[in-house]
């Protein structure tokens, strides 16, 4: 709870100091106060609260998630100084606003009441519609805003109605009441069906699960790509780790655990396929962000007591990738007069070798290459599917994991051959700080995974 308090508090003073500070202070104080926050969720200090009436739990999974999602915001917030040093007003918002959104992220993490997921959801999602039209003169900007806003209305309002029924069923919005009340029922219950049905709907969407995915690719590439790196790390953590909640509170009765299966379908199959014909790099990696997902649903669909732990080394190590290749995306971009095809990375191992080999790990970590994080992410998503008895579903999984190298191979061959003509590729320090550290990350979180798992 206290972790929640600072961040809410620094959001505020961040918006002050736009007012009254140079903007070159808004990411030092920023990362200050997410380390301050963190040392809070670490050491477990005045965590509960009572006129919260056990709404939320900072349980271990809660807290480690919680973790987690403010390391990355750390990372995202240190790329910012050099991504907004061209832009002179409205920067302090910008922080604020994804600041607001972590404390959603924070909620998702640790709700225990169904009105405790709604805020979450809501607080999660209402500073990104803002976040996602941040470049005012653009139109595909303004798209990205608009098409994210009208489809995150219609999920929560799928969101929205499973709350009201199963509150109908149950009289509460207290998740234990309606575990108990599940555990009763010897007897199908279309009410109770429908009203998971509605809730996983409405998260479903906000993990980019087919059919509900169709905002990835326009709001990733029409975003601003510091917020896009957000989205595509921190809310992705929170999504799937709110949605774990609730499956680890409603068990997985048949109906939920069919459609479950077809959403792993689903997702896995048309992230994969439609990355391959990519040319662009954010859409690319926003097919490769649904394609993600279905492993991470495949991890949620076994349920077992290893899921939590799974799912967190998984998205941690993911958004650790991400982070640094949107860092490269954007300093190739530049290099390349804002172009963002696949062919902005020609040239960059002749002019930096070592980015280019950081961009060639983080490639292969979510390609899901040994010796990297992401082979050890996935091979435990699928010890689990396979330890619930999802072997078919599994062996898909499998299938598509060896197409989704090929996508990934044909960015990293981009990096090696020689540019058409002189290209400058520009690394301030800090960006290089943050790509080497999440570079080292993901070998060593490959090679000793028991530091995370």
């Amino acid at each position: 709870m206290s972790a929640l308090i600072v961040i809410s508090v620094l959001a505020v003073a961040v918006l002050y100091l736009g007012i009254f500070s140079n903007k070159n202070v808004l990411a030092p104080v920023t990362i200050l106060g997410l380390v301050a926050a963190t040392a809070l969720l670490a050491s477990g200090w005045y965590i509960p609260h009572d006129l919260l009436h056990g709404m939320l739990d900072f349980d271990r999974t809660a807290t480690a998630f919680s973790m987690g999602m403010a390391v990355v915001a750390m990372l995202v917030f240190a790329f910012g100084p050099d991504y907004y040093a061209r832009k002179q007003w409205h920067v302090a918002e910008q922080y604020a606003l994804m600041l607001f959104s972590l404390v959603g992220g924070l909620l998702l993490a640790s709700w225990t009441n169904l009105l405790m997921l709604f805020l979450g959801i809501e607080v999660l999602s209402i500073p990104l519609y803002v976040l996602a039209g941040g470049k005012k003169r653009s139109l595909r900007s303004s798209e990205a805003s608009l098409k994210y806003f009208l489809l995150g209305s219609f999920a929560t309002a799928f969101l929205l109605m499973g709350i009201t029924l199963l509150y109908g069923l149950t009289g509460s919005f207290d998740m234990g009441v309606l575990g108990t009340f599940m555990a009763a029922q010897a007897a199908p219950n279309m009410m109770l069906n429908f009203g998971l049905f509605f809730v996983l709907a409405g998260m479903a969407f906000k993990v980019g699960a087919v059919p509900l995915h169709f905002w990835k690719p326009d709001v990733y590439q029409g975003a601003p790509t510091l917020v896009t790196t957000f989205m595509a790390t921190v809310v992705l953590m929170a999504a799937i780790v709110g949605l774990h909640r609730f499956i680890d509170v409603t068990g997985m009765p048949q109906s939920l655990a069919a459609t479950m299966a077809l959403l792993v379908l689903a997702t896995l199959l048309v992230g994969n396929l439609l990355a391959l014909r990519q040319t662009n790099f954010k859409r690319l990696m926003a097919y490769s962000s649904v394609s993600h997902s279905g492993f991470l649903l495949l991890a949620l669909l076994a349920n077992a007591d290893t899921v939590g732990s799974t799912l967190l080394y998984y998205t941690f190590t993911y958004a650790l990738a991400t982070v640094g290749l949107f860092i490269l995306f954007t300093i190739a971009k530049r290099a390349n007069n804002g172009a963002e095809h696949l062919g902005i990375f020609k040239g960059l191992f002749a002019a930096n070798p070592v980015m280019a080999l950081c961009a060639l790990a983080l490639l292969l970590s979510l390609a899901g290459i040994p010796l990297t994080a992401g082979f050890v992410a996935k091979y435990q998503v699928f010890l689990l599917a396979i330890g619930a008895g999802w072997l078919k579903v599994m062996a898909f999984g499998v299938l598509m994991a060896l197409v989704g190298i090929y996508y990934y191979v044909m960015v990293a061959r981009e990096l090696f051959l020689p540019a058409e003509q002189p290209v400058t590729f520009t690394v301030a320090p800090l960006n290089g700080l943050v790509i080497t550290l999440c570079t080292i990350a993901v070998l060593a979180l490959g090679l000793w995974p028991a530091w995370l798992i």
